[in-house]
């Protein structure tokens, strides 16, 4: 007996808990405004097989109801049936309440409202179901309350799908309904209607340039249109309302957006010209959607969903990398696709996380796409024209540019003209001395006897040297200045190089009575072609003991800039000097100081070394005060990474 009292009062305590958590849950209509947020108000209750009935939630199972504690319901991808309780207190009410849930992909749902017998009225909606069959012709799930009997109502909810579960119920009168909808549609309105003129204005624009960057964001912004009427109910409420099959392909858009992103970003970024290895990269992403594609056809949901899904993960994983990689390496105009994409991106990862039951899910998620959507919009409206104007800007720097590729080629052609006419006048005058020769020689050599037969042959071996000399240096000449690679530099240490000049030319240098002085650094290096380092400064020196008088003196000294890089050999004499306008032609070649018959020289011994220097990113000039006060010859080369510091 003592068993049973403590069974029948424990039961007792459990109904008076029950009736009492039920109590605090009851929404009273009568000073709720117009509008009640029902989550928090709600029970819950997971059916795994799916399979009860409404006598046995309301019998059997009624205990094991839990409260919500949120007023946005996510259960995420499940396969079990949830059921929801609320009581509603309909004392004092005057007019119309409505039970709105405005989460309008829920493939079945079902409302339970009690009748004045105390039987249950099912309502059956969902977005499987034909349009139709709704009490009301609204994209969201709409129910009108019973509010003439005054009370307190317990109202069912039976929801189950093969996607995500998210639920917004809420609670409006009448005229929270009507503000609610009036609202809604015209947000609704303008975010549809953005799209709408985007497209068609770049549709016109692909019409009128025949640019497929435009075509390709004509398709994106389908896939984003596409995918948002069916996300948001108003596919199916105007365009398919007798054909919910239809909403089960949502997810086609995951791919027709991510393809029309890959050719978008491809071409906008110019990632085949300027970036190829992020182009193969693309390549291979666009196989895998491809693979990725064909197999959604093959699954079935919720597994279309969650593959889907990753899609449109790694689409915002490797087009932010993307963008970002493309902006840090100088390409300026991706400036604004990195904040277009990068915005746009993260609010598709959060709808989709909040999707997944990853995040909680508040009335802010369903709109996340439509907020991202329009920034796009706007973002990448603003990156075409910026587009346009760096493409213009590139159009004129290039053209610009091949106008001076054109003009300097036309001058290197009239300095061609002018050194032909140089070159043949030279020559004229060259080849007038050796053949000079060889005329007096074949005449004196018919009446030549001993002595007079010797300087005959002397004058026509000079002939020849002479000749032979004119072709060969030539010759070098113009191999120098046509070879397309400079020669191989190495580290060379010019005071040796030059010890080594002055060593063989020692006989030389007695004879013309100069004092010649090695003042460069023992410890300077340079990078050169240590071979025609030697010949320019042969020159240099030829150059400077030919044009000095006995007595005179050549110093060979050097400098070295640090910071800038580079070490200056100067070879100065106090020789002949030159004038201002002899300084401006002494590098080119044929030139000869006085007269353009020079009997020891051929007028490109300074033009050569001056294309040797230069072609290993050296400098070569020549500076004098004026006839008669010496010349200093200036060859600035490169430093050598193995440069002492006290050199």
């Amino acid at each position: 007996m003592q068993k049973f009292q403590i069974s029948v009062l424990t039961l007792l305590l459990m109904w008076f808990g029950l009736a009492t958590a039920a109590q605090d849950r009851t929404v009273a209509l009568s000073n709720a405004g117009d509008k009640v947020l029902l989550g928090e108000h709600m029970q819950i209750l997971e059916d795994p097989e799916g399979d009860w009935t409404l006598d046995q939630v309301r019998d059997q199972f009624a205990s094991r109801f839990r409260a919500s504690e949120s007023s946005a319901l996510n259960f995420g991808f499940t396969g079990s049936t949830f059921w929801l309780r609320i009581a509603v207190d309909t004392s004092g009410v005057e007019g119309s309440w409505f039970l709105v849930e405005r989460h309008p992909i829920l493939d079945e749902l079902t409302l339970y409202a009690p009748d004045d017998q105390g039987n249950y009225i099912a309502q059956a909606v969902g977005d499987t179901r034909g349009f139709g069959q709704r009490p009301m012709n609204h994209r969201a799930f709409v129910f009108a309350l019973d509010t003439d009997e005054p009370g307190v109502k317990e109202y069912y909810l039976k929801v189950r799908g093969k996607g995500a579960l998210n639920m917004m119920p809420v609670l409006f009168s009448a005229k929270g309904l009507v503000e609610f909808t009036y609202l809604e549609q015209l947000m609704q309105g303008l975010f549809y209607g953005s799209l709408g003129i985007m497209l068609v204005y770049n549709l016109l624009l692909y019409l009128s340039l025949r640019d497929n960057v435009h075509l390709h964001f004509v398709m994106f912004l389908g896939g984003v249109i596409f995918f948002n009427i069916n996300v948001s109910g108003f596919g199916l409420q105007y365009l398919w309302p007798e054909t919910p099959g239809i909403n089960e392909y949502f997810w086609l858009s995951t791919y027709v957006i991510a393809l029309a992103l890959a050719l978008y970003s491809r071409q906008f970024l110019q990632l085949a010209q300027r970036f190829p290895r992020y182009d193969r990269l693309l390549k291979h992403y666009l196989i895998m959607i491809g693979g990725a594609f064909l197999l959604q056809w093959l699954m079935e949901p919720p597994w279309t969903y969650h593959l889907s899904t990753a899609v449109a993960l790694l689409t915002i994983v490797l087009f932010s990398w993307l963008g970002w990689m493309v902006w840090r390496q100088g390409f300026r105009v991706a400036r604004l696709y990195v904040l277009a994409w990068s915005v746009f991106l993260l609010t598709i990862f959060l709808f989709a996380m909040g999707n997944l039951g990853l995040m909680p899910y508040s009335v802010f998620v369903p709109y996340l796409p439509h907020f991202g959507a329009l920034w796009v919009v706007v973002m990448l409206s603003l990156a075409l024209g910026d587009r346009i104007r760096f493409l213009e800007t590139e159009r004129k720097q290039l053209a610009h540019e091949a106008q001076q590729n054109l003009e300097r080629h036309l001058a290197d052609i009239e300095q061609m003209n002018q050194d032909k006419s140089m070159f043949l006048q030279y020559i004229s005058h060259e080849l007038n001395t050796p053949i000079n020769w060889i005329g007096a020689a074949d005449s004196l050599g018919q009446d030549a006897r001993g002595d007079q037969e010797v300087d005959v042959w002397a004058m026509v071996r000079k002939g020849q040297r002479r000749l032979t000399g004119i072709v060969s240096t030539s010759l070098r000449y113009f191999d120098l200045s046509d070879r397309n690679q400079p020669p191989p530099v190495s580290n060379c240490q010019p005071m040796w190089v030059l010890d080594a000049i002055l060593r063989e030319q020692t006989a030389r240098i007695e004879k013309s009575g100069v004092a010649v002085r090695n003042r460069v650094s023992p410890n300077l290096r340079v990078n050169a072609s240590e071979g025609e380092l030697q010949e320019v400064l042969s020159i240099g020196l030829d150059n400077a003991l030919r044009f000095s008088a006995e007595g005179d003196s050549v110093d060979i000294s050097s400098e070295v800039d640090v910071p800038g890089g580079y070490a200056e050999i100067r070879i100065q004499d106090e020789g002949k000097g030159a004038t201002a306008e002899q300084l401006e032609h002494i590098l080119e070649p044929f030139f000869v100081m006085g007269s353009r018959h020079h009997e020891e020289g051929f007028g490109l011994s300074l033009a050569m070394a001056r294309v040797m220097i230069e072609q290993v990113d050296g400098q070569l000039w020549a500076e004098s005060p004026g006839p008669g006060q010496g010349f200093t010859l200036h060859i600035r080369l490169p430093l050598s990474d193995m440069q002492a510091p006290r050199a």
